[in-house]
């Protein structure tokens, strides 16, 4: 996990930054819902391109996935993560996500920026989510997101510490609370 945290921070660091200059742009509902779709297929292929960078076999994981639910979905997730190169899990993910919010959601990339921002929340949450399974104190979380020039991350630490929410629902909540602001649904 320490790999991956130290890989991603020049990325969510820039991301961050740009909190100030957020569109005013709504989405529909109908993107807002598909986009929401998004967010759950670019959690597995965040899970599979941590796998990949980790040096597990694409065998592995579509075994892993042909016995889940959404198996035709999830081993075409592993087969697109596999085909293509990356070097940064969390730039892979937001990447994972542009192109779902293009393709699924018709979402044109001109508009994708604050659902992207949004999506990175869920991400800060995952983060903060596996620091307090863990039992890390939340300024350990703190310390990874320091320098930011948002108070997001924190806020995002702070409301996974003090909920009972599981991973999943902490990154929804991150999700939900930011598209709330920009969209109709």
């Amino acid at each position: 996990m320490k790999n991956i945290l130290y890989i991603t921070i020049p990325f969510l660091l820039i991301s961050c930054a740009s909190n100030g200059s957020r569109s005013k742009q709504v989405y529909t509902h109908n993107e807002y819902v598909k986009m929401t779709y998004c967010v759950g297929m670019t959690d597995t292929a965040g899970y599979v391109a941590a796998k990949k960078l980790k040096g597990t076999s694409k065998k592995e994981l579509l075994n892993y996935y042909r016995s889940r639910n959404n198996a035709k979905m999830n081993i075409a997730t592993v087969k697109k993560v596999y085909s293509t190169k990356f070097t940064n899990t969390w730039d892979y993910s937001v990447s994972f996500f542009k192109e779902c919010s293009l393709n699924l959601a018709g979402v044109p990339s001109s508009r994708i920026n604050f659902a992207s921002y949004c999506l990175q929340n869920t991400l800060i949450a995952n983060v903060a989510h596996a620091f307090k399974k863990k039992g890390e104190p939340k300024k350990l979380a703190y310390k990874v997101f320091a320098k930011f020039k948002s108070k997001t991350p924190n806020k995002i630490v702070d409301k996974v510490y003090s909920s009972s929410m599981s991973r999943s629902e902490a990154k929804l909540d991150a999700w939900n609370s930011c598209m709330v602001k920009v969209s109709d649904g």
